[in-house]
């Protein structure tokens, strides 16, 4: 299976450097990118500065990530 990844924003760590990166689940071995979001407790403003974070974040990393 090829590698998968796991990109995970905190609410409240609003910097690139907060994102985690780990291992991904199987549904990412499929060509699929999801996102979840906790709208009840994240704003639609947190919620794009967390995404940016996260692109910057994959930018950022090496690839594949190991």
């Amino acid at each position: 299976m090829a590698f998968t990844a796991k990109f995970t924003a905190t609410r409240g760590k609003p910097d690139a450097g907060d994102i985690v990166i780990g291992a991904g689940s199987a549904e990412a071995g499929r060509d699929i990118i999801s996102l979840n979001i906790d709208a009840d407790k994240v704003t639609k403003g947190e919620a794009l500065i967390m995404i940016d974070n996260i692109k910057a974040a994959v930018f950022a990393a090496r690839w594949p990530i190991n």
